[in-house]
């Protein structure tokens, strides 16, 4: 998996060097959005963690700032031999465990993505059923299952593509990554489809449209998964199952993957902002304004002067 990456991207097949100086801006700045990234998400974990069970949807927020936390902590530090190439180089044992952590972060986040976006579909199709009908602790228990299965996953791809636990089997390593494959492509369709409905269901609504609350939080995490976060897993899946990537995509999605982590936290807060109120508003105000908190998830009631459509259960 993916050992002897730093470095062997900067230099074409005919031995000549890559423009080197925009190399190094890119990475510059996938560093820099990173440790950003980091600082909001761990804003956005603090918040959440004093007051996570207010908004059972808030625990997929809980569980994506922590997935992102994990994947920018190892995005930054595996970006490093690319920036000091020559001076700096990890270790096989390092950068292989730098890659599988990435990649069960990003699967995990990708999951509680599709998963928050289905739920909330649900919730906005069927108001008066699906929050009867909705178990009390089920947001819990999906949230646990994307990082049990990325979990196994983990282990698998390394057990059968490294020597972390023996000898690597090539046939067995394809076949995983296959799965995997084939995993990203289940969870982008029930991505699209979800977002999809919701759209519809929130802009030809009885009451009009109503681009607002968490029903257009979660619609904008979906974009800036496909516009930012879907060239990393393409490139990934790509590199491992050895189909032809161009050279410069592989510095183009580590730029995008690490803007998709760190703005995150940056459309919470830009949805939960009052209009007028600019930064004068405390961050924990504005983040349960982003989830919709006016009204506690439970009796499926479209509330509040701006127009926000509050899924309840």
């Amino acid at each position: 998996m993916e050992s002897g990456e730093a470095g062997q991207h900067l230099v074409s097949p005919d031995g000549t060097q890559e423009d080197v100086t925009f190399n190094l801006v890119i990475l510059s700045l996938t560093e820099g959005l990173s440790l950003g990234g980091l600082l909001g998400n761990g804003v956005v974990l603090w918040l959440l963690s004093c007051n996570v069970y207010g908004n059972p949807f808030a625990i997929y927020l809980l569980d994506l700032a922590c997935a992102d936390l994990i994947f920018l902590g190892c995005h930054m530090v595996a970006v490093v031999p690319d920036l000091l190439r020559g001076q700096l180089d990890f270790p096989g044992l390092v950068q292989t465990s730098l890659a599988t952590l990435r990649f069960f972060c990003y699967i995990v986040g990708l999951s509680l993505l599709a998963a928050v976006s289905v739920e909330q579909c649900l919730a906005a199709l069927f108001p008066a059923w699906y929050p009867c009908r909705r178990p009390r602790h089920l947001t819990t228990c999906v949230c646990a299952l994307p990082w049990a299965l990325g979990l196994l996953l983990h282990l698998l791809l390394s057990g059968a593509c490294t020597q972390l636990f023996g000898d690597p089997s090539r046939h067995l390593c394809k076949t995983l990554w296959l799965a995997a494959a084939a995993l990203l492509a289940v969870l982008c369709c029930a991505l699209c489809g979800a977002s999809l409905l919701l759209l519809l269901r929130v802009e030809r609504g009885p009451q009009g449209p109503q681009p607002r609350g968490f029903s257009a939080l979660v619609l904008l995490a979906v974009l800036l998964f496909l516009f930012c976060g879907l060239p990393f897993g393409i490139y990934w899946l790509s590199r491992n199952l050895h189909w032809h990537i161009p050279r410069s995509f592989y510095h183009f999605s580590f730029l995008t993957a690490a803007l998709h982590s760190a703005a995150k936290p940056a459309v919470y807060f830009c949805l939960g902002s009052a209009r007028g109120r600019g930064l004068r508003e405390p961050l924990r105000l504005v983040l349960r304004r982003a989830l919709g908190d006016e009204a506690q998830l439970g009796a499926g009631r479209e509330t509040s002067r701006r127009g926000l459509v509050d899924i309840t259960a």
